[in-house]
């Protein structure tokens, strides 16, 4: 096999590897903000306004334009919120009603349901051999969630909070097969098109904010902008992080296609777990260690039966 031949084979791979390093970050290092005083929508709307300023100085040193036509902008402002500001902003009201253990669990069904709408539009073939390795991807999310304790509480919220608890992972699901198919017509490149994502979510997740911080009755304008202050330091590094995890992540969205990409919710897992392991000194179990590596033959397994539809740039 050729050097060219294996880079585009395991490029896609490197590729969710490199994106879940960097995307993934947003867990744990957002838990660390919660725990501090920052809102998470307070953390993402910054994190995300700083990512994009990482974004643009990406794009200023390889000579790109940062000037979107029609056709990007429109593009780029479905995206952002398909991408971020709707399921975040989804999940993070969701999670004030039935806490954490649902919306986390509910992020595995991602991949099965943009599997689903891709075969609706027949935009694949079927392939059992993907079915299955998306299943084993979920089985190992499953395993992680219930043995590190968010699958116990209980809540007797409505069900309509627990319907609104789908709107996060519909809402992805949408996002990974939209960012395919309507890809701009005149082949952007893709580091262009994740910059101007990222804006578009991070000023409807500002404008959301101010219009909280208004309506809110605590009148807590001075204490946000203070805990902001307070936190410089982990928020550039989140902006760092998440700017050239997006990066990535459009270009994992030309070479993978939106079944492979949707994969980001367990690798974004996995990246919790070893931060726990690695920086807040938890211990991992036998079941966690039987998790990842179910997680890592799943992504194996689609990775080896995906159909190849890479434009290069």
């Amino acid at each position: 096999m050729s050097a060219s031949n294996f880079w585009r084979r395991a490029e896609p791979l490197l590729l969710l590897l490199a994106t879940g390093a960097g995307v993934g970050t947003i867990f744990p290092l957002g838990n660390i903000a919660v725990s501090h005083g920052l809102s998470p929508l307070v953390y993402v709307a910054v994190a995300s306004l700083g990512g994009t300023v990482v974004l643009a100085l990406l794009n200023c040193l390889k000579g790109y334009s940062l000037r979107p036509d029609r056709e990007a902008l429109r593009y780029a402002f479905i995206s952002g919120q398909l991408t971020i500001a709707v399921p975040f902003t989804a999940i993070v009201a969701v999670m004030q009603h039935l806490g954490s253990a649902l919306p986390a669990i509910m992020q595995t069904l991602i991949p099965i349901a943009t599997l689903a709408i891709v075969y609706m539009m027949r935009l694949e073939k079927p392939s059992a051999a993907r079915v299955f390795g998306l299943a084993l991807g979920i089985a190992g999310a499953a395993i992680i969630l219930i043995t590190r304790g968010h699958g116990d509480e209980e809540t007797a919220s409505s069900i309509l909070w627990y319907l609104a608890a789908l709107i996060g992972p519909a809402v992805l699901a949408v996002g990974n097969v939209y960012r395919s198919v309507d890809w701009p017509s005149y082949d952007p490149p893709a580091l262009q098109l994740a910059t101007w994502t990222l804006a578009a979510a991070a000023q409807s997740l500002i404008c959301l904010l101010i219009f909280w911080e208004l309506v809110s009755p605590s009148g807590a304008n001075g204490t946000v902008v203070q805990h902001i202050l307070a936190n410089w330091k982990l928020i550039a590094l989140q902006s760092v992080t998440l700017g050239i995890g997006y990066a990535f992540y459009f270009r994992l969205q030309r070479v993978g296609g939106p079944v492979y990409i949707s994969q980001l919710s367990y690798v974004n897992m996995a990246v919790g777990v070893l931060f726990a392991v690695a920086f807040f000194g938890e211990v991992i179990s036998l079941w966690s260690w039987l998790a990842l590596a179910l997680t890592a033959l799943g992504v194996f397994i689609v990775n080896s039966t995906a159909p190849r539809n890479q434009r290069p740039e």
